[in-house]
C-alpha cells in the first residue's frame, strides 16, 4: 500500500500518460455502439473533403477548393484514409485510430504540460487519472469521428504551452500550432489576444520579445500561406483565413446569429425517431427575430442594433446558451437515443462539477497573484481559451462549442480540489448542512433549467 500511495502522489512521465490514454481509447472505441453506416454529418464531410487534394490525379494542397472549411482539417484525415485504403477497414475504424491518437495528445501531453507550466506544479498520477476519468465520461465518443473540435483544441493547447519554453525556435513552433488550430476551427482566431499577451508579457528583454514575435509570425505564415493561395486561386479573395461562406452567400457566422436567436441549442441526431437534428426552440427569440426585416440579419451592424434595443433579453439569451453549452446531455456528437442509459447520473455529476468549478473559479479571482505558478500566464491562457467560447454564445450553441471551457473546468477541479480539507474548513455541522442545502438547490435549479430547454424540442424539419 505505501508503494501505491507514493505512486499516486508522483507525476507520471509523458510516455506513460500517452500509453495509458492510447490503451483506454484503443480498448473502448472499437467496443462503442457505433456502426460504419452511422459515420455521417460533419465527420463524413471531413472524410470526403480529404479527397480534394488528389482530385486532379496527383496530390496538391492547392487543389482543395472548399470555401467553408480550412484545408488542414481534411489534410489531417489523410493518414486514416491511407490506413483504410491499405487495410480495407471501414471509415469508422480509421477514424477511431486517428481519434485515439488525438486523445493521447490532448490528455496525455497538451493539458498536463500546460497545467504544469501555468500552475507551477505537475498533476500527480492520482489527479491526472481523475482528470482522464472525467473527460472520458463526458467526451469519450467524440473520438469515434473525424470532427475538428478535438484536433483544433489539442493544437491550440500545445501552441500555448510551448510559448513558455525559452528560445526563439519554440516561438516558431507556437506560431505553427496556433495557426493550425485557427485554420481547422476559425473561431480560435479569438485566442490570438491571449497568445500575444503570453508572448509579449513574458519577462524577456525587448529585443528578444520582438525576435520571438517575428519567429511566431513566420511560423503562422507557413500554415496560413496555403490557405491564402487557395482563397486567391479559387475564390479571388486575398485572405489567409477560412472564408466560411459560399460564393455570393452571406457569411456562415451571420447565419449563425439568426439561428442562435431562434434556437437555444442544437445536436446532430442518429436517433431513428428523430433523424438528423435535435433542435430546441427559443420562443422569445423567435418572436423578436420575426420583427426584423426578412426575419434574419443582413449585416453585423443590424445584429448589433438588435442587441442594443433589447440588452436584457439578449444577455439572458447568452446566459441560457452558456448553460446549454455546458449541459452535457450526451458524451457523443451523434446520440443514438434521446435518453440513453446513465444519462441522469451523468447530468447530475456534470451539474455538481459546474457548481464546484464555479466556486473554485470565484475563490481564485481575488488571489490569483498568490498562485504558486505564473499569474500573468494564467490570465493570458484563460483569455485565449475563454474568448472563443464567448464568441460562440450568440450562435446556435452545441456542447462542443464550449469544449475549452468545460475541459478547463474539469482540469481545475482535478488539479486543485481537496475535498477532505474543504470539508474540514466548513467547521460546524450547521455550516455543513447549509452547504449541502445549497448544493441540492443548485442541482435542482440546473435540472429544471435543462428540462425547460428539453421541453422546447422541435421536429427535425424545423432545423436550419
Amino acid at each position: 500500500m505505501p508503494d501505491i500511495s507514493v505512486f499516486l502522489r508522483t507525476p507520471l512521465f509523458v510516455r506513460w500518460r500517452i500509453i495509458v490514454v492510447l490503451a483506454l481509447y484503443g480498448i473502448y472505441l472499437p467496443l462503442s455502439d457505433y456502426l460504419p453506416g452511422q459515420f455521417r454529418f460533419d465527420a463524413a464531410e471531413y472524410w470526403e473533403l480529404s479527397l480534394k487534394f488528389t482530385q486532379h490525379g496527383h496530390f496538391s494542397l492547392l487543389a482543395f477548393d472548399s470555401p467553408l472549411r480550412g484545408y488542414l482539417g481534411p489534410l489531417l484525415v489523410l493518414p486514416a484514409r491511407l490506413l483504410c485504403h491499405f487495410t480495407g477497414c471501414s471509415m469508422l475504424n480509421g477514424a477511431r485510430v486517428l481519434g485515439a491518437g488525438w486523445a493521447a495528445l490532448l490528455f496525455g501531453l497538451a493539458i498536463p504540460a500546460l497545467w504544469a507550466w501555468v500552475a507551477g506544479r505537475p498533476l500527480t498520477a492520482l489527479r491526472w487519472l481523475g482528470l482522464l476519468s472525467l473527460t472520458f465520461l463526458f467526451w469519450r465518443d467524440y473520438f469515434n469521428f473525424t470532427l475538428s473540435d478535438m484536433p483544433a483544441l489539442t493544437l491550440l493547447l500545445l501552441g500555448i504551452g510551448v510559448l513558455g519554453r525559452p528560445g526563439w525556435a519554440w516561438a516558431g513552433v507556437a506560431g505553427l500550432l496556433v495557426a493550425a488550430a485557427i485554420n481547422i476551427r476559425p473561431i480560435y482566431v479569438a485566442s490570438v489576444p491571449g497568445v500575444l499577451w503570453l508572448l509579449m508579457g513574458a519577462e524577456w528583454p525587448p529585443a528578444q520579445q520582438l525576435r520571438r514575435a517575428a519567429i511566431l509570425t513566420a511560423g503562422a505564415a507557413l500554415v496560413l500561406l496555403p490557405q491564402w493561395r487557395i482563397n486567391r486561386q479559387h475564390f479571388q479573395r486575398n485572405t489567409p483565413l477560412v472564408l466560411a461562406q459560399l460564393a455570393g452567400g452571406r457569411p456562415l457566422n451571420l447565419k449563425q446569429l439568426a439561428w442562435g436567436t431562434r434556437y437555444q441549442r442544437y445536436e446532430s441526431s442518429l436517433i431513428p425517431a428523430i433523424p438528423r437534428s435535435l433542435v430546441f426552440a427559443d420562443p422569445a427569440g423567435q418572436r423578436a427575430l420575426a420583427a426584423e426585416p426578412g426575419g434574419s440579419f443582413a449585416s453585423y451592424g443590424q445584429y448589433l442594433r438588435f442587441v442594443l434595443r433589447q440588452p436584457v433579453a439578449t444577455s439572458g439569451r447568452y446566459l441560457q446558451h452558456l448553460f446549454n453549452g455546458l449541459d452535457i446531455l450526451f458524451p457523443t456528437p451523434y446520440p443514438t437515443q434521446l435518453h440513453p442509459v446513465g444519462q441522469a447520473p451523468l447530468r447530475l455529476l456534470n451539474y455538481a462539477l459546474l457548481g464546484m468549478g464555479s466556486w473554485l473559479g470565484i475563490a481564485a479571482l481575488g488571489r490569483y497573484r498568490r498562485l504558486q505558478g505564473n499569474s500573468t500566464a494564467c490570465l493570458a491562457v484563460l483569455l485565449a481559451l475563454l474568448l472563443p467560447c464567448i464568441l460562440a454564445l450568440p450562435t446556435l450553441v452545441e456542447s462542443r462549442f464550449m469544449l475549452p471551457l468545460h475541459l478547463l473546468m474539469l482540469t481545475g477541479i482535478a488539479g486543485c480540489w481537496q475535498p477532505g480539507a474543504w470539508w474540514e474548513q466548513l467547521g460546524s455541522p450547521v455550516r455543513r448542512l447549509a452547504v449541502l442545502g445549497l448544493a441540492l438547490g443548485w442541482l435542482w435549479g440546473c435540472w429544471q433549467l435543462s428540462e425547460a430547454t428539453m421541453r422546447q424540442l422541435r421536429p427535425p424539419n424545423e432545423a436550419p
